[in-house]
């Protein structure tokens, strides 16, 4: 067994093939919006500009994606990704996106619900004509109040590596999702919890990395590679721990083009990085 500090108030015991996340609560860091400690472990137009056929805002968009969906099910899903330029001027019709997604396309609620299927996202993202902002969202599994986007602050500078993790919260009744964004220095943390009120929550069986494009035209985003790509084996108990695998395959890879995206680490490699390294970009 060795362990492995992060700055980020995190600390990693590897036992086995299955690793261990202790949080920031080692390091007494308060989150903003919470009072809890909590663990660690979204110019003008150019007619010259490209164009593509990726749908409106709300539906029709285009992805360059990996997809895992062939395990039982997953508790949560991590990945780091170093912050890129995003822009999606006025006039661009949508918006332009890097992120991770938690998916249910089965559960009886999701399946009922108005898109079909419930998922927690998280990410940063450039809305027609605004600067690129952290966000979450969540589409639940109900019939009103069904999709919730947080839109949060600006982004980090270009080149700093943003960590995002979505994990499902076992303590609580009915279980909740809870959403973190945070760098090294924690000059960027933020949090998010995607509750029920009643009934039973979404249960994932699939989890998403990579790019969603929604317009026309003039979008763009720089080579966005996701890295250390690790899902949660089990939900968050009161020992406070996130227990992880690494993923190791490819999944399913989706490459609009745009948004491109491949495998430029494969996954199966021996870490570092660990669950390869993904890369998306766009246009």
């Amino acid at each position: 067994m060795r362990s492995l500090r992060w700055i980020a108030g995190a600390a990693v015991l590897c036992v086995g093939t299955v690793r261990r996340v202790l949080t920031a609560r080692e390091v007494r860091v308060t989150l903003a919006a919470s009072t809890a400690l909590i663990m660690f472990a979204v110019g003008g137009y150019s007619a010259e500009g490209p164009t593509y056929a990726c749908g409106t805002p709300s539906s029709g968009h285009c992805y360059g994606t990996a997809s895992w969906s062939q395990r039982g099910e997953y508790f949560g899903a991590y990945s780091d990704v170093a912050q890129v330029p995003l822009s999606c001027p006025s006039g661009c019709g949508g918006f332009v996106d890097d992120e991770v997604w938690l998916i249910d396309n089965s559960s009886r609620g999701c399946t009922g619900n108005a898109f079909g299927t419930c998922w927690v996202e998280a990410g940063s993202i450039a809305i027609d004509g605004s600067n690129p902002v952290f966000f979450w969202a969540d589409a639940r599994p109900t019939t009103t109040s069904t999709f919730n986007l947080h839109l949060l602050g600006g982004t980090d500078p270009v080149g700093t590596v943003d960590h995002y993790m979505i994990v499902k919260d076992g303590r609580t009744s009915p279980q909740t999702f809870l959403v973190f964004i945070y760098n090294d220095l924690l000059s960027t943390l933020y949090n998010g919890v995607s509750a029920l009120q009643s009934g039973p929550p979404m249960s994932a069986r699939r989890i998403d990395i990579g790019q969603e494009l929604a317009g026309t035209n003039n979008a763009s985003a720089g080579a966005a590679n996701f890295v250390r790509n690790i899902w949660a084996v089990q939900a968050l108990g009161p020992e406070y721990v996130f227990w992880y695998n690494r993923q190791t395959t490819r999944g399913t890879v989706t490459s609009a083009n745009p948004p491109a995206a491949s495998w430029t680490i494969d996954p199966s490699t021996t870490p570092p990085p660990e669950g390869g390294q993904f890369t998306t970009r766009c246009c």
